[in-house]
């Protein structure tokens, strides 16, 4: 009989991780949300890691549900499963109260101890979720799964570290985005003051020797000034009237 070697996807440092989540994004095989997106794969597959999945494996369990990474009913139930101290787990269905209840029991310290998990159709009703989506189709298997989810998280918080059941994160409401003011800052314009009067006499015959040698023109020097200041009407003119003082003294 032929020997059939295998091999492991699992990245040993982040070069291998790099490249492995480049090798999976351009793969058909994993699901849509990880195709042409290494960078989310290279996420999943690290929490994954610390859930205690295989690369592979991250990737068809865990999905990100409304913004917030979360592990599929299946693959949470599989993590639990393959816990060393699980002693048994217990699903019964009350059709009279449409209660599901899920029973963990786990050995710690040397004790058995069980953890209880509840979820009714008057809880999903409360919550708003009675008759929405998925529920309206399987009312059923949702309760049970919620029920699951809550016994597992109490009886393995140290295990799951946490992670919510993509079942569970489908009905929660993105919280939607404050409205940002995109409206421009309006701008403070100071109040320019006139120009010092004393200061425009003594500039004056230098604006008159400028115009007349033909390096400045009132309209120039008049926007130079308004720059800064602001000229009265008499100013102004005074100005405009460089021109015609140079053709009396010309």
């Amino acid at each position: 009989m032929n020997n059939v070697s295998t091999f492991s996807l699992t990245p040993t440092n982040l070069q291998e991780a790099m490249q492995m989540a480049d090798l999976m994004a351009g793969s058909e095989m994993v699901p849509k949300d990880y195709q042409g997106k290494p960078g989310n794969v290279l996420v999943a597959v690290q929490m994954g890691a610390e859930l205690g999945l295989k690369p592979v494996q991250a990737l068809q369990n865990i999905a990100v549900v409304n913004g917030r990474p979360s592990v599929w009913g299946d693959g949470l139930r599989a993590l639990v499963m393959s816990a060393p101290d699980l002693v048994g787990i217990e699903d019964t269905f009350d059709t009279q109260s449409m209660t599901a209840r899920c029973v963990i029991k786990r050995k710690i310290n040397g004790n058995v101890v069980e953890f209880i998990g509840e979820f009714s159709q008057a809880d999903a009703q409360a919550a708003g979720l009675w008759g929405r989506n998925t529920w309206k189709s399987y009312p059923k298997k949702m309760l049970e799964w919620r029920a699951f989810g809550y016994a597992a998280r109490k009886a393995y918080a140290d295990r799951l570290r946490g992670i919510q059941l993509a079942e569970e994160m489908q009905d929660v409401q993105p919280q939607a985005q404050p409205e940002r003011d995109i409206t421009p800052e309006a701008k403070v314009v100071e109040a320019k003051s006139t120009y010092p009067q004393d200061r425009f006499e003594s500039s004056l015959p230098k604006w008159k020797q400028a115009v007349a040698a033909n390096k400045k023109t009132p309209k120039q020097i008049i926007e130079m000034v308004e720059v800064q200041f602001t000229l009265s009407d008499e100013q102004r003119t005074a100005i405009e009237n460089l021109n015609a003082i140079d053709g009396e003294a010309a």
